[in-house]
């Protein structure tokens, strides 16, 4: 989720909140989960991660990475500059920090580019009120083995659209965020409505 589109989505999850009693074997995970994330031509099948758009969007992701290593995340994977064998083209590292506290500059702003931020929590109210500890409110997701309790967590997060146990689209769903994640809706009778005027006959 985190790297969708090389992290250039709308949808694109930035920050993954994982409970402390599981934030070593998470990070076990994700070291050995990046080996398959290739980066290279989008064109090869084999690319999960390509280009960014433009040098601009490059320059601006390789300064979020710097603001994070200034403001005291630690990098577990990635970093700054290109990948190995990527010195043309405006590709950068798939990168994962951890050690990320919520009131950091990568988790309060927008990337738009491979950069993930792991934030630990101790109890499930914690977690919630991280998540909507954000001036944004677009997509969020919930990962769980306890399908009621994913439920019940995802009712409770402040965001325009929350998937559970993995990456969905449905386009009868609305699409749109709360905050300044947009304003209204997309997708089914709730994007018609948008274009809907209606009028009123009152009769005494």
């Amino acid at each position: 989720m985190a790297f969708l589109n090389s992290g250039q989505a709308c949808a694109a999850g930035t920050r993954l909140l994982v409970p402390k009693s599981r934030l070593d074997s998470v990070k076990r995970a994700i070291q050995e989960g990046m080996r398959a994330f290739t980066v290279g031509d989008p064109a090869d099948p084999k690319t999960v991660v390509g280009p960014m758009v433009s040098q601009r969007q490059y320059e601006r992701v390789q300064s979020y990475i710097r603001k994070g290593i200034e403001e005291g995340a630690e990098v577990l994977v990635g970093g700054e500059g290109h990948p190995d064998g990527l010195d043309v083209g405006f590709f950068a590292k798939p990168t994962v920090f951890v050690n990320v506290k919520n009131d950091m500059t990568i988790a309060r702003e927008e990337i738009f580019g491979p950069v993930l931020c792991v934030i630990a929590y101790d109890s499930e109210e914690e977690a919630i009120r991280i998540a909507n500890d954000s001036k944004y409110g677009l997509h969020g997701a919930v990962l769980g083995t306890d399908l009621e309790r994913a439920r019940r967590v995802a009712s409770r997060l402040r965001t325009g659209r929350v998937v559970i146990n993995g990456m969905t689209d449905d386009p009868q769903a609305p699409w749109g965020g709360f905050k300044y994640s947009g304003v209204g809706r997309e997708y089914g009778r709730y994007g018609i409505e948008a274009f809907v005027e209606p009028r009123a006959i009152l009769e005494v």
